[in-house]
């Protein structure tokens, strides 16, 4: 049994792929913590022809049961909030990205439904819809490029901050401080890895559907190192995980309290012009008994707990109202 994969990266049409399990495939899918998988992406097609297979393939698509459960009521993610907050005063971390989920049972809407709407709503992200053999199938439309590599040019982004589009004023400095720590590591992490070169552009204001997030580019010079090399290494940058890499990881598998799964996880292809890998964000896991909506945000020492519930409610409700109508 194979999977499926439905993407529209921003300004092309979408494309359709039936995924084979392939130890040397060019398609990739990992979720937070554990191994990537890799499939050889078959061309099923693009625009109506592509939609066209997709809609076949959803409608004999028999997935998993979720049993959808929320992750945290909102006392005990506040109160998860403030003992990383406290983390962060003390000098334990710098910065962790906390996340939950939110349970949706079962809805009239269909996922290639959802897809289209999601393609609209979000026009300068990336929209994808992605099912490994036997697994549940994932939604969503992310902002953020883990890394794309063309000959020996490499390219990645830091993304950190999270305000509603439009918004007036300056970006306050808890924004502007988390953005700068996690440009600075996946640098660092680059030239770690020999990319020289390294230049970094921004940061600049960038549109996400209703939200906005302060991001830098960042581009460097390789040679020699694979794309699943760089992504692998990357992951999970601190827009995803936090400060310092280790012991944040260390802090959300102790505190977080569930299993992310594919969510803040990665999945990209790679080919002989153009290898690209994004980081699955503002993203549902469908099941055939519901879904999950997840969402996250970063936690310094300048958080407000209650502040952060309400933004991971403002990204979940944004995804639902997208979904859902």
């Amino acid at each position: 049994m194979n999977g499926l994969a439905w993407i529209r990266e921003a300004g092309q049409e979408a494309q359709a792929w039936e995924l084979k399990p392939s130890a040397s495939g060019n398609f990739g899918v990992a979720p937070f913590r554990g191994p990537i998988q890799r499939f050889e992406a078959l061309d099923r097609g693009q625009g109506a022809k592509g939609r066209a297979w997709m809609a076949a393939a959803l409608g004999a698509l028999e997935l998993p049961n979720l049993k959808p459960t929320d992750s945290h009521a909102a006392s005990d993610y506040v109160q998860l909030v403030e003992q990383a907050r406290q983390a962060c005063a003390d000098g334990v971390l710098e910065k962790v990205v906390l996340s939950r989920r939110k349970a949706y049972h079962r809805s009239r809407v269909q996922p290639w439904e959802a897809f289209e709407r999601l393609a609209e709503a979000y026009p300068h992200a990336t929209v994808f819809l992605i099912q490994t053999p036997g697994g549940s199938l994932w939604m969503g439309a992310t902002p953020e490029c883990l890394t794309e590599v063309q000959g020996a040019k490499v390219r990645t982004m830091s993304l950190a901050g999270t305000r509603l589009r439009g918004s007036q004023g300056a970006w306050g400095l808890k924004e502007r401080e988390e953005q700068h720590v996690v440009t600075k590591d996946i640098v660092q992490m680059l030239q770690a890895l020999g990319v020289d070169q390294v230049q970094v552009e921004g940061p600049s204001v960038l549109e996400a559907g209703p939200v906005e997030h302060l991001c830098s580019h960042i581009e460097g010079r390789s040679a020699g190192l694979s794309a699943w090399d760089i992504a692998g290494a990357l992951h999970p940058t601190p827009a995803v995980g936090g400060l310092p890499r280790a012991q944040a990881q260390a802090f959300i598998r102790r505190h977080e309290g569930y299993d992310r799964r594919n969510y803040a996880g990665y999945f990209g292809w790679t080919s002989t012009e153009r290898s690209i890998f994004y980081v699955t964000l503002r993203c549902v896991e469908w099941g055939s008994d519901g879904f999950l909506g997840y969402a996250g945000g970063g936690i310094t020492a300048k958080s407000d707990p209650v502040g952060e519930w309400a933004e991971t409610e403002q990204k979940l409700q944004t995804l639902e109202n997208v979904l859902l109508g």
